[in-house]
């Protein structure tokens, strides 16, 4: 195994153990035996989702096919040829092609030179390949079987080892910085625009990859705005105006979220402090909840905090990977009851949004947790406050 692995000691960029990606590797092709596949054709075209870095180290933000046989070497196929030089530096894998504007036929030569054309190919990110690239594969490989083993591969991914939980760890306390930052530097004036530099400049100096950076402002006393928006706008903050926001700064491929809400120049208005202390209440219950072996059914009973206090979910109270996988609401919320069962080492986001049912009003008070068998633990030390900001 050894062989396959592409190992740097003194690389740019940060990697696991070896011994991390051999257990990876054992714990992947015993999934591939007992599925009676040969290889696996592994696609994703975003940084949100780790198919493929799972197994590369290598974070896959634009369109990248990732072929890994059960014998012989893998194969990374990129979309751009600019990006080889920086991919063979990050990743563990030697043989890092580019597509030539021809992705169909890349692989499919791949395949044939691996004397795949006949075998079983695992398929991860068949909900996601473009419809012509995977029709144009089958055509060409008529003898070959294509599976879907994609929920197989995630629940290998999604139990994660202590390396990959101190990655997350790493991701938290990138994210930390920027609501420290905030709490700083918030005042009267600013534009939503100059609240996002806020966060790239708490980050930057340090490492870490910007994945969202949510954030919105608007009137405790009269609020128009009960989310916060996936694009700043030139909206300018005022005394008395709220902060919500939603952050997640990833430190190579393993993303912590934060969600913190922050009152500009005065005290929160009695219903923002009631916000708070509702989400803060669904946070800690849900908390509790969240341990090894818990359904979805136990966390929609741990949320009902919301609708007992008069509120309602308009995003997702808890999530996992992508800000999918699952993506649960509470009780009374438009999201589906999607049937899931969390298990110890898996890494979610718990992010209560109680908001005014006539949709004026909202905050989100949230972090990122690791499941144990006594509930979820906290990834993040920024503490659970509502700090009053741009007072000098």
């Amino acid at each position: 195994m050894r062989a396959i692995i592409r190992y740097i000691m003194a690389g740019l960029f940060p990697r696991f153990s070896e011994r991390e990606f051999e257990r990876r590797y054992r714990l992947v092709k015993n999934m591939m035996r007992e599925k009676g596949v040969e290889a696996l054709l592994i696609y994703s075209s975003t940084a949100g989702i780790g198919s493929v870095n799972y197994l590369s180290n290598y974070i896959s933000w634009m369109p990248t096919y990732l072929i890994f046989p059960l014998d012989g070497e893998p194969t990374l196929i990129l979309h751009f040829y600019n990006h080889i030089p920086c991919t063979r530096e990050m990743a563990v894998i030697e043989d890092v092609q580019w597509h030539f504007n021809n992705p169909v036929k890349c692989v499919v030569d791949n395949l044939i030179k691996k004397k795949l054309d006949r075998g079983v190919i695992g398929v991860v990110g068949l909900s996601t390949i473009p419809y012509s690239h995977f029709k144009g594969i089958r055509e060409k490989l008529p003898e070959a079987r294509f599976v879907d083993v994609a929920s197989d591969y995630d629940r290998i991914r999604w139990i994660r080892s202590e390396e990959e939980i101190e990655w997350f760890r790493k991701s938290a306390y990138l994210t930390d910085l920027t609501v420290e930052a905030l709490e700083k530097r918030i005042r009267p004036g600013m534009t939503e625009h100059d609240l996002t530099a806020i966060v790239y400049d708490a980050f930057l100096h340090e490492g870490g990859q910007l994945w969202i950076a949510f954030i919105s402002t608007t009137s405790m006393e009269e609020p128009t705005l009960y989310v916060p928006w996936q694009f700043p706008t030139s909206r300018v903050v005022r005394h008395g105006h709220v902060v919500i926001t939603e952050i997640t700064v990833g430190y190579y491929g393993y993303n912590a979220q934060i969600h913190r809400p922050f009152a500009v120049g005065r005290e929160p208005t009695p219903l923002y402090r009631r916000l708070f202390e509702t989400a803060l209440e669904c946070f800690e219950r849900v908390s509790k909840a969240l341990r090894d072996g818990a359904t979805t059914e136990d966390i929609l009973k741990a949320s009902s905090i919301i609708e007992e206090n008069g509120f309602t979910v308009y995003d997702s109270l808890l999530h996992g990977e992508g800000a999918k996988n699952p993506e649960l609401g509470s009780g009374g919320s438009v999201h589906p009851k999607e049937p899931f069962t969390f298990r110890e080492n898996m890494v979610m986001v718990i992010q209560p949004q109680p908001v005014t049912p006539d949709l004026r009003a909202g905050l989100q008070l949230g972090a990122a947790v690791v499941v144990k068998s006594d509930g979820a633990r906290n990834l993040h030390n920024y503490p659970f406050k509502f700090p009053v900001c741009g007072l000098q």
